[in-house]
């Protein structure tokens, strides 16, 4: 068997695997599992490039990993190449490459998890390492109704176990507290100690998570979303801004120091041709 600093220097290549089993969470979402040595080393927020034959390859957060090799992403329909992947069936084949980026960092014994929409697939991995730790970590889930909850079974059968602190939030109302996660993020910092926020979401979640980091002073890791073409740094698609930071390699997670230095964090994308616009 390779070391893991032979899977790192090898992670770029293109590997086709065979699709072992899917999960399916109605019309617009399917986790797809298969074998991968390579992204069973995955650090939570880790992504992997994910394509089908004779379409665009796009980034996918590594949402599960298990014994015996067992990855898995999960992805929401969007977009043709989302649709096409959310059709695949067990034993079709798709192409990976990865795991790509910086992930997250593990730390402190009171982590405050906060997740919106897709953005549950990178967090749902974070959860399972801190809870590998004996961590219990307190996790807000904010969607839009309660079907976009993906995950929601599952997260509450950890905590009926004692090994999750599980708090979903709807816009209208229909699943847990009735708001956005933010909103329950604030209320949770007022009157429980944290000692490590990370986020994972759209970034006008992040920015208000970010600006909620700042007036509490408690540490940050927030999860960022932009074009990746590449994903090793060559083609600057994802430049956050004129820092120079590349989303794909110095992301996709940042700590508090760089998103404060950041101009266009909370306040500009670039679109897929690279012309830089208000979010």
């Amino acid at each position: 068997m390779k070391g893991k600093k032979s899977l790192e220097l090898n992670s770029a290549s293109v590997r086709i695997k065979k699709i072992k089993d899917i999960r399916k969470f109605g019309d617009y979402y399917s986790t797809l599992l298969f074998n991968d040595e390579r992204s069973s080393y995955a650090i939570p927020g880790q992504y992997l490039m994910v394509w089908v034959i004779g379409h665009d390859e796009i980034p996918l957060s590594i949402s599960h990993v298990a014994e015996k090799e067992i990855c898995g992403v999960t992805v929401k329909v969007v977009g043709e190449t989302t649709r096409l992947l959310c059709s695949l069936k067990k034993d079709d084949t798709l192409g990976v490459r990865g795991p790509f980026g910086k992930g997250y960092t593990l730390r402190g014994r009171k982590p405050l998890l906060v997740a919106g929409g897709i953005g549950v697939a990178g967090i749902h991995l974070l959860a399972q390492r801190l809870i590998e730790k004996e961590i219990v970590p307190t996790l807000i889930i904010g969607s839009k109704t309660s079907t976009e909850n993906i995950f929601h079974d599952g997260f509450v059968n950890l905590c009926k176990r004692g090994l999750l602190d599980y708090f979903p939030t709807t816009d209208d109302g229909s699943l847990g507290e009735k708001g956005t996660a933010t909103d329950l993020a604030q209320k949770l910092l007022e009157h429980n100690k944290f000692d490590q926020l990370y986020g994972c979401g759209p970034e006008k979640m992040l920015y208000s998570l970010f600006k909620i980091a700042v007036s509490s002073r408690i540490e940050l890791q927030l999860s960022l979303e932009r074009f990746m073409k590449c994903a090793v740094g060559i083609c600057g698609q994802c430049v956050l801004d004129d820092s120079g930071l590349l989303v794909c390699e110095d992301g996709p997670v940042f700590g508090k120091d760089d998103l404060q230095k950041s101009s266009d964090f909370g306040r500009f994308i670039r679109t897929p041709s690279g012309k830089k616009v208000p979010i």
